[in-house]
């Protein structure tokens, strides 16, 4: 494709969803936090795309212009989506479960002091509403935010990006006190009996059947590009809302999907497998869950943690997604997890 193609095609995309947010324009003002009169029109900055398992998600930064306000910096959340019913119904679920969980951390600060490790992060933690549905095209369009970025690209440095996606992902889940629903994990693990002896999945299926870490809804497609990150709030987008099922299992979604991405990038360069796995275990994981932790106590909800098997798992079938030598190295280590579970081991000594 020439320079002047892709420049045509950017041009065309960028008037298709210029378009798209004028048509939302009197449902986009009701979210906003000032008095801006009409809108008079748009201009698109920025347009990131994300593949998911639902469909194309853009993060659309823009410029709305406004008749009272002037100019308004911020962008919309644009989902193409291939079961656009279902995709409207997850995102309206999973922005009034986040408003209940808001009014429940709202009511447990009356009573306990926010660990300082935490304070750092946003207190506003949300999901946008839908705002206009555009059938003919299966586009759902999510509330006008102002400032976010995917966490993927705020922090260089994993230790920032893991602080956060634990505070986010305790939000989220909140602190119910739940079993867990096993009998929908049992695809899961009829899947797993052509990859992982028997002995261990039965292992693991006692592990569930003891845990009380099961919440309503998990977010199902928890991953650093579907948390958005503002300086004052957090916003979740692009859930899958699969209910009765354990909290790690966002949890190990979350570092599964990281995972595969360093694969990818450094299948050629001959890493050290162990070496990876001694830094997924002593470095990634103590992030994300102290932070998790220190936002929600979850200790007595687990006699052994499952995260082992939940990152495992997603790893093997991660593997069918892509080309053998990767689909190899994500195999072996989603069977290592499994095995030797060294997240477990290492915190139960």
């Amino acid at each position: 494709m020439s320079y002047s193609d892709t420049e045509s095609k950017e041009k065309r995309i960028n008037e298709h969803v210029r378009s798209l947010i004028l048509q939302s324009k009197e449902k986009i003002t009701r979210n906003l936090q000032v008095e801006t009169g009409r809108i008079l029109d748009t201009r698109i900055k920025k347009i990131e795309i994300f593949n998911g398992a639902g469909g194309k998600t853009y993060v659309i930064e823009a410029a709305l212009f406004t008749a009272l306000a002037g100019e308004i910096d911020g962008g919309v959340v644009l989902k193409f989506a291939k079961n656009l019913e279902n995709e409207v119904e997850n995102a309206n679920l999973l922005s009034k479960i986040l408003i209940r969980r808001q009014n429940d951390w709202e009511n447990w600060k009356k009573n306990n002091e926010i660990p300082k490790s935490i304070r750092k992060y946003p207190d506003v933690v949300f999901a946008p509403e839908v705002i206009h549905v555009i059938s003919e095209v299966n586009t759902l369009i999510l509330e006008f935010l102002s400032g976010f970025i995917p966490l993927l690209q705020v922090f260089t440095e994993p230790p920032e990006r893991w602080g956060y996606a634990g505070y986010a992902l305790a939000r989220l889940h909140g602190h119910e006190r739940q079993k867990v629903n096993l009998q929908l994990y049992s695809p899961l693990f009829n899947l797993l009996q052509n990859t992982i002896d028997q002995k261990f999945l039965d292992y693991w299926t006692q592990v569930l059947e003891t845990s009380l870490g099961g919440v309503d809804f998990i977010h199902g497609d928890s991953h650093l590009s579907n948390i958005l990150v503002s300086p004052m709030r957090i916003a979740w987008i692009d859930a899958m809302m699969l209910p009765r099922l354990d909290r790690m299992d966002d949890i190990g979604y979350i570092l599964s999907h990281a995972i595969q991405e360093f694969v990818a990038i450094n299948i050629n360069y001959r890493y050290d497998e162990t070496d990876f796995l001694n830094t997924i275990t002593r470095s990634w994981v103590p992030l994300i869950l102290t932070t998790y932790k220190n936002t929600y106590d979850i200790s007595q909800l687990y006699t052994r943690l499952p995260l082992d098997f939940f990152i495992g798992t997603h790893l093997i079938i991660r593997a069918e997604l892509w080309e053998l030598e990767i689909a190899k190295a994500l195999k072996r280590l989603g069977q290592r997890f499994i095995y030797e579970m060294p997240i477990s081991n290492l915190i139960q000594s």
